[in-house]
């Protein structure tokens, strides 16, 4: 090892002791950690200096979508800080100093997801420690590995670190795990043609390992910080190459060349609205490139100030004799009379129960993402309309046509929680089962079926990052339609009435792979398919047992497939896990989205096993069966609930069809994220959600028809009832009854 790369290292260690020693109190002072210490993404998305990786780290929930350009790369990016340990970026980069492929008039893509896990909270002695791997599952063409550390001092943030693969270009020493581990770790592998792969065993192996370091001052002025930063990424692949290939400058003899390893910008933060902030970066980086960076970000875990409270309420003392001693006319006037009160707060009232000392409501409603504000407010109007004999007050909730959740209290406890204002939630059992005596009268809302119900909607939708170009969109005209011939029968249609898009420019996608063509003629339909139907098929759905649901359907039940097919799902009491079988036969549509069909018809079939795991509101679903494609293997998909009701997640799909048989990617994998409406408004509030998923490249191999979920039906009141999904874990949490001091001591 060079002199100088041990007084670097030698530098770096005394820097770390000196400033642990600095005054405690910035560790707790707000000053520090509020507006003037709010850390910033880097120009490849993640939270650090201008290139480089620092192990500082966003609020838990913090999601960023950003652009940054430095030639010759520009960047879009995705972050998420998914869990307080762990960060994960998506990003996209364009490299104009070479083509995509020789074929293809194209400049260089690449997609990869970086990912940083905390090591190591900053203490007093001790720096803040993160590890890192960037182009996770890419084509490792930008792969890399780190150790970083950072620690602060007063206002300044100092970061230094080792980097691995890509980061080890400048200032490198031997790979010290090459020293450690042995001689295998000093060979690193090549990038793969056809990306997609993880290739874990390139992780930190190379002959060197580079160090970078850098420093952020927070200046007096809020959101305004300076960083100054030592690169060690590698450029080889693009020095001396023209900053763009498609259009290169004559004059531009020497390419793209590094003048200097020190880079400098200047970061400003301003906030939008509680939640949403923006960040602008400017910099100079290589000695003569300007650097630009523009971020925003929102917390999904903020909530905001509530926009439904339940109001104090002195409900109506029963005066009304049991039902079944009512006459005619009452015993018609009573229920309606609920029902009818339902409808004014928002509710659909499917039947009224009178089941002895127990009133019985099934409903339906859209207003309440919450789902114990809706159960509050339907009690409280079964409270106020209930006959003197009633003790117990039950409002079950039905989606599509199905019994989701059904909770149960006392009269008598509502009464007294609701004259102080929203009832505490332990007042409501779930699933709570009623036993029929023969005081039993249920009264149906006859004028409810059948019932047509339509909307027009404007709907944006596109393919982002293809090949030929980085943004195809459509906006087209939604038509909706429902008819409800009775409870659990549908017909369902959407039609498509195109608007706008720029597909006359989308005229070739890249064949590749083995499979029949079951997804990656996605071109055709949109193109021809510009005005379409959508979906029109007839849907039933029913409860076959307590704890077991049912959904057939029979159509055109996709954009790209009509078929017949069905779901049955076993949920228990606790909706802590479920499992069930579904199976369809299907056949390919016409690229025009009409009534025709082609020849290509297959059936798939599946196991489905759902689990929301007991920490962080994770849960997980596996399917294992037969794709699309004929391939035989397992769907894999994870998501993380945050407290506003937003969801994070990602899928992938394996199966017995190879790397060489899927094609560019090497398997299908997705990400995907759900935001509850209720978020955009001021002052109401929706059980509307809107769906978002994105694939790096549409294959083949692993697909299923896009039939929708029984699960996501029979799981969304639930879900959203804190009582039966509970508090999640942590790692705090997990390791709370472990301490140095005895109970005794403290």
């Amino acid at each position: 090892m060079k002199l100088k790369h041990k007084l670097l290292i030698l530098s770096y260690f005394l820097m770390i002791s000196s400033y642990s020693l600095a005054d405690d109190r910035i560790l707790n002072d707000p000053y520090y950690y509020s507006g003037n210490m709010e850390y910033s993404a880097n120009a490849f998305g993640g939270i650090g200096l201008i290139q480089m990786p620092s192990a500082r780290f966003s609020k838990e929930g913090e999601f960023t979508f950003g652009i940054s350009r430095d030639d010759p790369y520009r960047r879009i990016y995705a972050t998420a800080q998914v869990f307080p340990f762990l960060e994960a970026t998506l990003k996209y980069t364009e490299g104009t100093y070479k083509l995509y492929r020789p074929t293809i008039r194209q400049t260089w893509k690449d997609k990869g997801i970086d990912l940083k896990i905390k090591l190591l909270d900053e203490r007093k002695y001790l720096p803040a420690l993160a590890i890192g791997i960037a182009d996770f599952g890419g084509t490792g063409a930008y792969s890399g590995e780190y150790l970083v550390a950072s620690k602060r001092l007063n206002n300044f943030d100092f970061t230094a670190g080792l980097g691995w693969g890509r980061l080890a270009g400048s200032e490198s020493i031997d790979n010290p795990v090459g020293d450690i581990l042995g001689e295998k770790w000093f060979r690193r592998g090549g990038h793969f043609s056809l990306g997609g792969k993880l290739n874990l065993g390139n992780s930190f192996s190379g002959p060197y390992a580079g160090i970078f370091g850098g420093v952020e001052y927070f200046t007096p002025i809020e959101g305004l910080s300076i960083k100054l930063e030592y690169d060690s990424n590698d450029y080889s692949d693009a020095e001396g190459k023209s900053l763009n290939v498609l259009f290169p400058d004559p004059d531009d003899s020497e390419g793209f060349v590094i003048d200097t390893r020190f880079n400098a910008a200047l970061h400003y933060g301003f906030t939008m609205g509680k939640r949403d902030k923006v960040d602008l970066n400017l910099g100079f980086v290589h000695g003569n490139t300007l650097y630009a960076g523009f971020n925003v970000h929102s917390n999904l875990n903020y909530e905001g100030a509530p926009k439904f409270v339940s109001p104090k309420e002195i409900l109506n003392k029963p005066t009304v004799k049991p039902y079944h001693q009512l006459n005619e006319g009452w015993q018609e006037y009573l229920p309606n009379l609920i029902m009818w009160q339902l409808r004014n707060e928002g509710f659909i009232a499917h039947k009224v129960i009178f089941n002895d000392d127990e009133l019985i409501a099934e409903v339906s409603q859209g207003r309440f993402k919450n789902t114990l504000h809706a159960v509050e407010t339907a009690s409280r109007v079964l409270g106020n309309n209930s006959p003197t004999n009633i003790r117990k007050i039950t409002v079950v909730n039905i989606d599509r046509g199905i019994e989701t959740i059904r909770t149960t209290t006392l009269r008598k406890d509502l009464v007294e929680q609701v004259r102080d204002g929203p009832a505490d939630p332990s007042i409501f059992i779930v699933n709570e089962m009623p036993e029929y005596g023969e005081n039993t009268y249920e009264i149906e809302n006859d004028p409810l079926y059948p019932n047509f119900y339509w909307t027009i909607k404007p709907h944006a939708s596109g393919t982002l990052q293809h090949q030929q170009k980085f943004y195809f969109y459509q906006l087209e005209a939604l038509f909706q339609a429902e008819y409800a011939i009775k409870k659990g029968l549908y017909v369902n249609a959407i039609v498509g009435i195109d608007i706008d898009n720029n597909f006359d420019e989308y005229t070739y996608h890249v064949p590749d792979g083995e499979l029949y063509y079951v997804r990656q003629n996605r071109r055709l339909y949109l193109t021809e398919g510009e005005s379409g139907i959508r979906q029109l098929d007839i849907e039933y759905t029913t409860k076959f047992h307590e704890n077991v649901y049912g959904r057939f359907h029979a159509g055109l039940l996709e954009w790209m497939y009509g078929g017949v097919g069905g779901e049955v799902l076993y949920v228990p009491d606790s909706y802590r896990w479920a499992v069930g079988v579904e199976t369809h036969w299907l056949k390919q549509r016409d690229w025009d989205q009409k009534f025709s069909f082609q020849d290509f018809e297959t059936t798939t079939a599946f196991v489905n096993f759902h689990y929301r795991l007991p920490f962080y509101d994770l849960s997980m679903q596996a399917s294992v069966g037969k794709f699309l494609g004929t391939d035989k293997g397992v769907s894999f998909q994870m998501q993380k609930r945050f407290k506003s009701g937003a969801k994070v997640g990602a899928s992938i799909q394996l199966t017995d069809c190879d790397a060489r048989c899927v094609g560019e990617g090497s398997f299908n994998k997705a990400i995907f994220f759900s935001l509850p409406m209720d978020l955009f408004y001021r002052n109401r509030t929706t059980r509307e959600i809107t769906h978002y998923g994105w694939s790096p490249l549409t294959k083949n191999a692993g697909q299923k028809a896009a039939t929708g979920s029984l699960y996501e039906v029979v799981n969304s009141a639930p879900e959203n009832l804190e009582t039966v999904r509970g508090k999640p874990w942590n790692i705090s949490k997990i390791f709370s009854g472990f301490s140095r001091k005895s109970k005794q001591s403290s």
